[in-house]
């Protein structure tokens, strides 16, 4: 379970993750109860709480702390069986090579590894099982509305109607016009351009658009506009073509939906990630610091203004920053002109901004928006905020782009794609939606390593 992800939902999630994480804990000290009690030999046998923390960790990472009422208990009883035992088993024999204890004494850790495997299953079960008792009293679900009204909207809501336990309060649909099959199942609530209203005066976690294959430039619109909102954009199916290779599939109890917006990555990969940030570019900035002393020499003498150059840039969720570089064009270049795409052969660009930029160099003072916090290493362009308005028009799906932090080189960039027009964006945001959708610790060292040889071979512009 990812902490966005709670956002999205509500307080019952809050406390279903709590309660969770104490049935866990629970476990443990049961178990180790159990195993005292066996006899004399055990007494002096302790557990470390390293190994408490080894274990919640595990059953973090494998997504068992999800709050969702649609979990199936016996999928999550396998995983944790599976996961525990497997673990388990290396460890004891961990302990017995390493001679820390003798392979008689080592029954005592599987009664342990055995009590709170049984253990936490049953204490798991049983929170599950008054999850769903409360929801199907009417209590813990999540506010829900949907948008569209043809068959396989009111099929939803009749499935939602009927099925309390699936998680989902319906408040009601929005569509162009109101539908006597859809108003038999919820509330006409009014036309899609009222939705922003009804979102920021009513606490809503489920959105679910649910329109006719030939209204996809339509749902683009929706996602685009309401992609920042803390809540859960879910689609039908039908409409996959609509956004392909941006979406991941979610079924519950057989209705399948597709989740737009997700969390990339899990907490643990976030702090990795950001750990990683905060090593490369304090190790850059020390060991070459003599050389970024001798670009900003060169800045200085090859042209009047600022060695760096500074710009209001959008970063992560739409929140702009001030991005820093040292300076490649003249001095107030885009005083007459306003903000612009850069060209080719673009006669704002210095000398020796033509060389900064065809080996990456004039990127090297980002290295401290990256100790900032306001970019990442690895991750999209940032853009500057005008621009970004006008994409905001021709591309109704840009804001999902601004999901992520975003970096000093990523996968569009080592594909060679730069930003001269809107089609050129257009072809960008297809990179940008793989990295989003596939970001990982081992995509972004991959990413680096391509970096590299695109800038020692001059592969900039």
């Amino acid at each position: 379970m990812k902490f966005r992800e709670i956002k999205q939902h509500h307080m019952p999630a809050i406390i279903s993750i709590t309660v969770l994480f104490i049935m866990d804990s629970l476990a443990f000290y049961c178990a180790y109860l159990v195993t005292e009690n066996m006899g004399s030999e055990f007494v002096g046998i302790k557990y470390p709480f390293r190994v408490f923390i080894f274990i919640i960790f595990l059953i973090y990472i494998s997504k068992r702390y999800n709050p969702s009422p649609t979990v199936s208990r016996s999928h999550e009883s396998k995983t944790i069986i599976q996961l525990i035992y497997l673990i388990g088993i290396v460890y004891i024999c961990y302990r017995i090579f390493s001679k820390s204890i003798s392979i008689d004494k080592a029954q005592y850790d599987l009664v342990f590894l055995h009590s709170f495997i049984f253990i936490d299953i049953l204490f798991r079960l049983l929170v599950r099982s008054t999850q769903r008792y409360f929801l199907t009293k009417g209590y813990g679900g999540r506010a829900t509305i949907i948008v569209g009204s043809g068959e396989d909207a009111f099929n939803l809501a009749d499935e939602m109607n009927r099925n309390l336990s699936l998680g989902f309060v319906l408040r009601g649909y929005f569509n162009e016009y109101e539908s006597i099959h859809m108003s038999r199942y919820c509330n006409y609530l009014g036309t899609p351009i009222e939705i922003k209203t009804y979102l920021d005066n009513h606490n809503i976690n489920e959105m679910i658009i649910v329109l006719d294959n030939h209204e996809h430039e339509k749902l683009l619109q929706i996602i685009g506009k309401f992609n920042l909102y803390d809540i859960c954009i879910k689609i039908i199916p039908d409409m996959y073509e609509a956004i392909t290779g941006q979406v991941r599939i979610e079924t519950i109890r057989g209705l399948p939906l597709l989740n737009i917006n997700p969390d990339i990555i899990t907490e643990y990969q976030l702090f990795i990630k950001r750990s990683g940030d905060i090593f490369l570019a304090i190790t850059a900035l020390i060991l070459f610091f003599p050389f970024y002393l001798l670009i900003a020499l060169l800045v200085r003498m090859s042209s009047s203004g600022t060695i760096l150059y500074k710009q209001v840039r959008v970063g992560l969720n739409g929140e702009t920053f001030v991005l820093i570089k040292f300076r490649t064009m003249f001095d107030d270049s885009e005083r007459t002109t306003g903000p612009i795409w850069a060209e080719e052969n673009d006669g704002r660009i210095t000398p020796i901004g033509k060389i900064l930029r065809k080996y990456h160099f004039d990127e090297i003072p980002q290295l401290l928006n990256v100790l900032w916090g306001n970019m990442s290493i690895i991750g999209p362009r940032p853009e500057r905020p005008k621009i970004i308005e006008e994409l905001v028009r021709d591309i109704p799906y840009y804001p999902r782009r601004l999901k992520v932090k975003p970096g000093i080189t990523g996968w569009a960039q080592i594909m060679g794609v730069y930003d001269r027009s809107v089609d050129d964006v257009h072809n960008k945001l297809k990179h940008d939606f793989y990295y989003i959708e596939n970001m990982s610790i081992l995509l972004d060292l991959k990413i680096i390593f391509m970096t590299l040889w695109v800038v020692l071979r001059g592969g900039g512009h």
